[in-house]
């Protein structure tokens, strides 16, 4: 078995292309490496606390429309209670309303029915004035006969 020269110069040259390859090829890609790698990890853990803040967020946002529902559920009922009592209102000013009109028509009516029992009163006298005259064809004292007359109606008239 010899070694020749050529077989040692080629384990030189290879020995020094090995260190060459390591000093300027291997060990800035194996930083270039360990660098890319770094970064992966970050991007990683930076999609991780993404998630994480996702998920708070949308458990924020779920909690916030429950609130938001349950908010304007008691407003809905507030407004619908509200509204029944204007109703309530409504409904109690007009029938006191109409209660008020019919009192004033009843009094109308009566000061009515009143004007024209005056009114009869006075016609049934100056009619019963008029017979008398008429049978007695004599004219009477007015005043005490109308006087008289109106003593008999109102009792006669203002019972029926």
């Amino acid at each position: 078995m010899s070694i020749d020269l050529t077989f040692i110069g080629q384990i030189v040259v290879f020995l020094a292309l090995l260190g060459l390859m390591k000093k300027y090829l291997y060990g800035p890609l194996s930083g270039l490496m360990a660098e890319r790698s770094e970064k992966i990890a970050k991007g990683l853990a930076a999609a991780d606390a993404g998630k994480e803040a996702r998920a708070r967020a949308e458990a924020e946002i779920a909690e916030q429309l429950k609130e938001a529902r349950v908010k304007a559920q008691e407003i809905l009922t507030a407004t619908e209670k509200r509204a029944a009592e204007i109703e309530e209102e409504i409904t109690i000013k007009a029938r006191s309303d109409a209660q008020q009109i019919m009192d004033a028509a009843r009094e109308e009516v009566g000061a009515e029915v009143n004007k024209a029992r005056q009114a009869l009163r006075k016609e049934v006298a100056n009619l019963a004035m008029l017979a008398a005259e008429r049978v007695l064809d004599v004219e009477l004292d007015e005043k005490r006969h109308a006087k008289l007359i109106d003593t008999v109606i109102s009792k006669e008239i203002g019972h029926a």
